[in-house]
C-alpha cells in the first residue's frame, strides 16, 4: 500500500513540475537560452554597480532581468521582484491619499465574507513607491490624520480643493490614490490528483487605478489602470491509515495587489523623472532660512536653491479650476548645514523680502550618472 502512495506523489509531482516557477526556473539554467540570461544578469548587474536609472526584476534564485512594460498578466509574478538602482539625488515628496472602493463591498468566500482591505492597499502603494529609492514618502499616519482633517466624510474621491490644503500641511509636491475597480480574491479554483494527494491553484484577479495629482493646482497629473492575476498551489497528502497530511493556505490576492501597486510605482517613477524637487522655507532666524527638505531627501550640502516667491493663484474664472501659481525668481540661497529632515541656508544672492512660505527648488538640473553601453541596449522600458 505504501508503495501505492509513493507512486501517486511522483505523479503528482511530474503533473506540476512544469507549473511551479522555482522548477521552471532550474530547467531554463539547462536550456539554450540559459547563456543568454546569464548575459543578460550580467548587464544588469553593471548598471546596478554604476546606479543607472532603471528597474529591473530579481527572482528568488537571484536572477536579474530588465522591466518589459507589459500589461501581460502571464508575466504578473515577475512584478514581486521589482527592483531599483540607488539615487542619491533630492527626492520628491510624495503622500498616499486613503484608498477608495468601487467594486463590490465584499464577496461570499469559503469562510464568509471578504471586504477589500482599503488600509493594507494604501500601505502597498506607500511601501511601493518608497522602494523606488526617488521619493520621499510621508508616513501613512501622518496623511491619514491630515486627509481627516481637510477632507468632508461624505466626499468619496479628493477634490482640487482638498488636495491642495492637504498637500501643504504635508509639505509633499504630489499626492497618489488609488481605486479599486475589480475585486476577485477567488477567481477560480481547481484541484487534481488521486484521492489520497491533491493539489489545488487557487487564482485571484484585482483591477486598481492609481492617480498622481499636483499639489499647487489640485489637478491630476496622471493616471495609470493596472490589472494582476496571480494564483498559488497549495497540497495536502492523506497518509496511509486515514491520517490527515499538512496543507497550507495561500493568499494569492495580496500578490496581485503587490504587483500592481508596483506597476504604479514603476509608472509614476518614470513619469516624473524630469521634475525638479521643490521645496518650501518654513522658518528664518537671523540669516538663517529653514528648508523643509534635509539628507532623507537627498539634498547635498552647498547646493544652490532659487527662491520663488507666490505673487498669488491662477484661476479660470469660468470653471473654477485653480491653474497654478504666479511665481517670480526673487533670489537663490547657498544650502550651509543639513539636518535629517531639514536644510540651513543662507543667502547667495538677492532674495529682497524672503518670508516663510516662499518656494524653493535646485537651480541647477539635477545630473544623472552616464549610463553605461550595456544599459542602452537592455530591452523595454528598464531605464528610467
Amino acid at each position: 500500500m505504501r508503495y501505492r502512495w509513493w507512486i501517486a506523489v511522483m505523479a503528482m509531482a511530474a503533473t506540476l513540475g512544469s507549473t511551479l516557477p522555482s522548477q521552471a526556473a532550474g530547467l531554463g539554467k539547462l536550456m539554450p537560452g540559459g547563456k543568454r540570461r546569464q548575459e543578460r544578469k550580467n548587464q544588469v548587474l553593471t548598471c546596478v554597480t554604476q546606479r543607472a536609472w532603471m528597474a529591473y526584476f530579481k527572482d528568488d534564485e537571484g536572477g536579474l532581468s530588465p522591466v518589459r512594460d507589459t500589461q501581460n498578466t502571464d508575466d504578473d509574478e515577475e512584478w514581486l521582484g521589482l527592483r531599483f538602482t540607488e539615487f542619491d539625488g533630492p527626492r520628491i515628496r510624495l503622500g498616499v491619499l486613503k484608498v477608495i472602493n468601487k467594486a463590490a463591498e465584499a464577496e461570499e468566500g469559503n469562510w464568509g465574507k471578504i471586504e477589500v482591505p482599503v488600509a493594507g492597499i494604501q500601505e502597498m502603494l506607500t511601501v511601493a513607491l518608497y522602494n523606488t529609492k526617488r521619493f520621499d514618502v510621508i508616513e501613512q499616519k501622518r496623511v491619514r490624520e491630515v486627509q481627516d482633517q481637510q477632507t468632508r466624510k461624505d466626499v468619496v474621491e479628493p477634490s482640487p480643493t482638498s488636495i491642495i490644503n492637504i498637500g501643504k500641511v504635508l509639505g509633499a509636491q504630489y499626492l497618489v490614490y488609488g481605486t479599486v475597480n475589480e475585486w476577485t480574491p477567488q477567481r477560480s479554483s481547481r484541484s487534481m490528483g488521486p484521492a489520497m494527494f491533491t493539489a489545488g491553484k487557487k487564482e485571484a484577479e484585482v483591477a486598481i487605478t492609481f492617480t498622481l495629482t499636483d499639489v499647487g493646482t489640485g489637478q491630476i497629473l496622471f493616471t495609470t489602470a493596472e490589472r494582476a492575476r496571480m494564483g498559488e498551489w497549495s497540497f495536502s497528502a492523506s497518509e496511509p491509515g486515514g491520517g490527515q497530511g499538512a496543507s497550507q493556505q495561500n493568499t494569492p490576492v495580496g500578490y496581485a495587489v503587490r504587483a500592481c501597486a508596483n506597476k504604479a510605482a514603476y509608472k509614476i517613477a518614470d513619469f516624473l523623472k524630469n521634475r525638479k524637487w521643490k521645496g518650501s522655507v518654513v522658518d528664518i532666524k537671523n540669516s538663517n532660512i529653514y528648508v523643509n527638505a534635509g539628507s532623507q531627501q537627498g539634498m547635498a550640502a552647498a547646493a544652490k536653491l532659487s527662491v520663488l516667491k507666490v505673487v498669488g493663484t491662477v484661476k479660470d474664472r469660468e470653471s473654477g479650476t485653480i491653474l497654478g501659481e504666479d511665481l517670480v525668481g526673487i533670489g537663490t540661497l547657498e544650502v550651509t548645514a543639513i539636518q535629517p529632515g531639514f536644510s540651513i541656508a543662507r543667502i547667495a544672492q538677492g532674495c529682497k523680502g524672503l518670508k516663510v512660505g516662499d518656494r524653493v527648488e535646485l537651480a541647477t538640473e539635477p545630473v544623472s550618472p552616464p549610463v553605461p553601453p550595456e544599459c542602452a541596449t537592455l530591452v523595454g522600458n528598464a531605464a528610467l
